[in-house]
């Protein structure tokens, strides 16, 4: 799959769940994101770890010389800082 399949497949996605949710565009990606984290808790899934995986292997695509491989590979963290109790509170899977 090439750079403009993967931005294809990326803007389908976008717009089923836009139509589906009523997103509007400038929030649709990271509402899309939000909403497969409650999938991943949904279906006993590590978020996180998924998370990281797939913007791991985006860095890569994108600093790929060619089609035929891959770029660097990047180590990918993701901090999470409740900014009060109450965010703690709510942010528990349920």
């Amino acid at each position: 799959m090439n750079k403009a399949n993967h931005i294809a497949a990326g803007a389908n996605a976008v717009a089923v769940f836009q139509q589906e949710c009523g997103t509007v565009e400038a929030h649709a990606i990271a509402d899309l994101i939000c909403d497969l984290g409650h999938l991943a808790d949904d279906r006993g899934l590590d978020f996180l770890s998924k998370v990281k995986r797939g913007v791991g292997h985006w860095f890569a695509e994108r600093h790929a010389q060619s089609c035929n491989s891959l770029g660097a590979e990047a180590i990918v963290e993701i901090a999470i800082s409740p900014l009060s109790t109450n965010s703690v509170a709510r942010s528990s899977p349920p």
